[in-house]
């Protein structure tokens, strides 16, 4: 089992990151096309986007990047590639592979949740009866 750290314990909508980080929600969907390898969100049931602290972190840099150090798409990314590469212990040692054992911690945080309110909802008819 994944370690309690690794589960996210918050998720942000996109409206609740332009909130944060002033970056319209359009362009926030635009950037997870131009940076796959770094903007990978979540997806709920109703496949609604859902952002960890470390993706509003890295929208925050790549709007850093564009919009105040005036790099070009391309430049920010290679900037991004730059900055992962010289940091090894932030880089995920496969996309895909980071992305699913984030899924799972979440959906299992989530069931081990619905597992908690089931006894509580229990225990509350225990006392009643």
């Amino acid at each position: 089992m994944a370690k309690t750290s690794e589960i996210p314990d918050v998720l942000y909508s996109i409206s609740q990151v332009n909130a944060l980080t002033g970056v319209p929600k359009s362009t926030i969907r635009f950037w997870e096309n131009e940076f796959q390898d770094f903007l990978a969100p979540l997806r709920t049931a109703g496949n609604q986007r859902r952002y960890d602290t470390k993706m509003v972190a890295t929208i925050e840099s790549i709007n850093q990047l564009v919009s105040k150090e005036g790099y070009t798409i391309d430049g920010a990314r290679r900037k991004m590639v730059e900055k992962t590469e010289s940091n090894p212990d932030s880089k995920p040692q496969n996309q895909m592979d980071g992305l699913a054992q984030t899924m799972s911690d979440y959906l299992l945080k989530k069931l081990f949740d619905h597992m908690n309110s089931g006894k509580q909802q229990h225990g509350e008819n225990l006392i009643r009866n």
